[in-house]
């Protein structure tokens, strides 16, 4: 973890939290992680609002993250450590999955790294191919306009039920806002809109 020495105000926070927590303003969760090890068995996971956002440094680690809000119900939690971990949790995926059968293309790519998502550039395909790979490839860099909106809009209406300035405890966060299937399915009907499959994935 950075060596850097704490704020006096990082320091008061790393005091006063003593569990992973949303913190309201931006809907990171931050807090203290135990770890199966001798050598750290504490980590604490920062979010942005930091004034030294903890690093974690190692082979273990290519995120400073343990776990986020699911980029789409915003209940379950997904992410992790590694550049190949999902940033929808498992049942928001699974629905992503139902409405790519429904339609024929998957509506969000899901996965942190591109290859999760089967977006790559491949050797020894003819120019006109590659081009389109390249350009979904650079579309994927970009991030999806669509899921910031979404965030802007969904995190929000479920954040309006706490004192905006707050870190709640990620327990209390998910006893308010349960995550479930049905759930990630109202999430994806409100985020896609009309055009939702009415058949039940």
């Amino acid at each position: 973890m950075s060596q850097q020495p704490l704020s006096a105000a990082d320091a008061a926070l790393r005091e006063r939290i003593t569990e992973l927590s949303v913190h309201i303003p931006c809907g990171g969760i931050r807090g203290p992680i135990r770890r199966a090890t001798s050598v750290s068995p504490m980590l604490w996971q920062s979010c942005r609002h930091e004034d030294t956002p903890a690093k974690w440094v190692g082979e273990w680690a290519d995120v400073s993250r343990d776990c986020d809000l699911c980029v789409i119900c915003f209940r379950a939690t997904a992410g992790g450590r590694s550049r190949w971990a999902w940033l929808a949790c498992e049942n928001c995926r699974s629905v992503n999955t139902a409405v790519e059968s429904a339609w024929g293309f998957r509506p969000f790519a899901l996965g942190r790294h591109s290859l999760m998502n089967g977006i790559g550039v491949r050797g020894g395909t003819p120019p006109e191919i590659r081009e389109r790979q390249i350009a979904k490839l650079v579309e994927f860099t970009r991030g999806d306009g669509r899921l910031r909106a979404w965030r802007d809009q969904e995190y929000c209406r479920l954040a309006s039920r706490f004192d905006p300035e707050a870190d709640i405890p990620l327990q209390q966060w998910q006893q308010e806002w349960p995550p479930s299937r049905v759930a990630s399915r109202d999430a994806f009907a409100r985020l896609i809109g009309p055009d939702f499959p009415l058949a039940r994935p």
